[in-house]
């Protein structure tokens, strides 16, 4: 981490889209990035496991986030849209360390719908809104046409009129 940019991009992807996004982001930002572990399964989470963590609201034991969360300024938080809500692992993150969060802003990867009721949940669950948020959809994500609003929330964060490095 670098003095001048005190941010940190943490986000859970179960099958690496999110983890895209938020790499993406941390890269434009030169911030750090942290990935949320779901540490029930040695290997991938299965989509019946995501799907019945949503139906029942259960939140997975995750790994320990050793980041030092206090020495950041922002820390923005990505997440799956699971049924119109944060993955769980995310929502086991926010019970964990959100006491702990200083601002925060969200983005999220979907399948096509439910960003709103998603950053409605994890903004409830913090007890504070989000700097900004941004949500990203498998269509943008399969044509590459996401990149320019991950452009525009890069430059939202930094307070910034000036456009990031190219790509």
């Amino acid at each position: 981490m670098t003095p001048a940019n005190r941010t940190l991009i943490v986000y859970y992807s179960r099958s690496g889209t999110t983890a895209r996004i938020g790499h993406a982001l941390a890269q434009r930002l030169g911030a750090d990035e942290v990935t949320i572990q779901d540490q029930r399964a040695q290997g991938r989470v299965s989509v019946w496991r995501a799907a019945l963590d949503r139906l029942l609201n259960t939140s997975p034991p995750i790994a320990p986030i050793t980041a030092p969360l206090e020495n950041y300024d922002l820390i923005v938080l990505g997440t799956p849209v699971w049924g119109g809500r944060a993955a769980a692992p995310m929502r086991r993150f926010l019970k964990d360390y959100g006491a702990r969060l200083p601002a925060v802003a969200f983005f999220c990867t979907m399948g096509g719908s439910g960003a709103a009721s998603t950053f409605e949940d994890m903004q409830a669950r913090l007890g504070k809104p989000p700097r900004a948020s941004c949500s990203f959809d498998a269509r943008a994500l399969g044509t590459g046409s996401y990149l320019d609003a991950l452009d525009r929330f890069a430059m939202q964060l930094n307070g910034d009129a000036h456009p990031p490095p190219s790509r």
